[in-house]
């Protein structure tokens, strides 16, 4: 078993290698800023073993102090900003993300004594090669700054390699598509820029889909692109972590590291034209198309050798990969489209004023505005349940008559604005009791996600203790609010981030919520 760290594993092709990883029985911590990342792409078991770190990949203060508490046995990095357009507008922000934040975690490692790194290197770095399928050895002059950054952290791992004695392995993937058999991890892109969940998502929709381009020189004049699946891809990183562990712990001390790169790609290429065909053919239905000017730094074709994987890392991408892609795909979109979004809600001193183990219905008043704000989440298609710590019954301070009451009391008022809490998930353990329940634990969320098919990903957590924050945070939902109502003007300094989720009270958090759903 191996113990690694995934820089980057909230993204797509991130946690989907931490979910191979898991599988086979490795120790997986995941450190993600959730810039383009969604926690619920981090796996629960992840989650629930408090292995989860939100930091920038650079940040060299948490990464040395994690890598002297938990020496892993590599490094996986795939913390990067990817869009070609984008990189093209803005590359200085791509050259700081991609370039100046790697070499920031490649310090930390060699402070720390870390010695291998696995990095998710791209096809860009080639550029435009024509009509030539694409080996290693294929001349690297990117066309864009994406493939710049990246190919400039190649070099920096020689670099390493070289000074420091870092094992590193790059792997240089073409189009990553598909979502995992589980469907634990898929495309969840923000905005989502690939072919495949788009057009995935225009045919469900109804709606048309934009080609970007239909002058190159191709079969049908849209751009040619090699598929392979992220199980594939997923697979191969595992082999790579194997290969380095193996080839060093054979080599033996003092042997000179080496940096070593391959291709993933299915060695299949197929034009956009003939995505939609096959898409078309899967789903039974007929996705309409329209075409764009093309993108800029965007190549006519994209297609892999990938024989050097094959020999060194065991890579076998499936054979009939396109359509095994649109199937999961397909299922994953659905999947995201059945799913619900919640806000989970605590009670005293968020919802209403918290006198201290409030045990008289008579006492319960909901703070100004609340009734309202609750109906504009109902109005955008939340579901609202309240997640609370009663201890108050272990405590013998309150009934559970008393308790039901009060709960009357509040369906009454907002159902008199035409608002349902959907359901109550409570913990009334005492806190010397160290049960599973009780926030900052996840569980009171994770109970009713599973009971509803709630998308954690889409959903929030409004509270005024710390112990709220945590336990969406530790959850997965999107973002976790902390009130200054109750407790949260006290609170606010043991919350990490608290500048960025610190409102004034409940209808400041259900404005943020409502905006970001726009």
């Amino acid at each position: 078993m191996a113990s690694v760290l995934v820089v980057g594993g909230a993204g797509y092709v991130g946690s989907a290698v931490a979910a191979h990883l898991l599988d086979r029985g490795d120790e997986v911590w995941v450190l993600d800023d959730l810039s383009t990342g969604r926690r619920s792409l981090v796996l629960s078991p992840i989650i629930q073993a408090g292995r989860f770190i939100e930091a920038r990949a650079g940040d060299q203060t948490v990464l040395e102090a994690f890598f002297r508490a938990h020496p892993v046995d590599a490094v996986l990095h795939f913390a990067a900003k990817s869009q070609v357009g984008e990189s093209v507008r803005i590359p200085d922000v791509y050259w700081e993300n991609n370039v100046g934040q790697t070499r920031a975690l490649l310090d930390a490692m060699v402070a720390c004594d870390v010695k291998r790194f696995v990095f998710s290197s791209t096809a860009a770095v080639y550029g435009d090669p024509g009509d030539a399928d694409i080996s290693e050895d294929l001349e690297k002059k990117p066309i864009n700054p994406y493939g710049e950054t990246k190919l400039a952290v190649e070099r920096i791992l020689e670099e390493y390699g070289l000074k420091h004695g870092l094992r590193s392995i790059a792997l240089r993937y073409f189009n990553a598509a598909g979502a995992d058999e589980k469907l634990r991890v898929g495309e969840s892109h923000d905005p989502e820029t690939h072919l495949i969940p788009n057009l995935l998502a225009a045919a469900i929709e109804g709606r048309e889909i934009s080609i970007y381009g239909n002058d190159y020189p191709t079969r049908d004049g849209t751009c040619v692109r090699d598929y392979v699946h992220v199980e594939d891809l997923a697979a191969a990183h595992a082999a790579a972590v194997d290969r380095m562990i193996l080839n060093v712990s054979q080599a033996g001390a003092g042997t000179p590291a080496k940096f070593e790169v391959f291709n993933l790609g299915s060695e299949s290429g197929y034009t956009v034209g003939e995505v939609i065909a096959a898409a078309e053919k899967v789903l039974g239905l007929t996705i309409r198309k329209s075409f764009q000017p093309r993108r800029p730094g965007d190549p006519a074709k994209l297609v892999a050798k990938s024989e050097r994987a094959r020999s060194a890392l065991g890579f076998s991408p499936r054979t009939d990969a396109l359509k095994d892609i649109l199937k999961s795909a397909f299922a994953w979109e659905n999947k995201k489209r059945a799913l619900k979004k919640a806000v989970f809600l605590d009670r005293d001193g968020t919802l209403n004023f918290d006198p201290g183990y409030l045990n008289d219905a008579e006492h319960f008043h909901l703070f100004p505005g609340v009734a309202e704000a609750l109906r504009s989440l109902s109005d955008a298609g939340y579901l609202l349940i309240v997640v609370s710590n009663q201890s108050g019954i272990a405590r013998d301070k309150i009934t559970l008559e008393q308790l039901r009451r009060i709960h009357e009391k509040l369906d009454r008022l907002l159902g008199a604005v035409g608002v349902r809490i959907h359901d109550y998930s409570l913990c009334f353990h005492h806190p010397d009791e160290s049960c599973e329940c009780r926030k900052p634990k996840p569980r009171l969320l994770l109970d009713m996600a599973a009971r509803y098919s709630i998308d954690l990903g889409q959903s929030y957590m409004i509270g005024d203790k710390a112990s709220d924050v945590e336990a969406g945070r530790a959850a997965g939902v999107a973002e976790s609010y902390l009130v200054s109502t109750g407790y949260g003007a006290e609170e606010v300094t043991k919350v990490s981030g608290a500048e960025k989720i610190y409102v004034p009270d409940l209808t400041e958090a259900v404005d943020r919520i409502i905006r970001k759903s726009l």
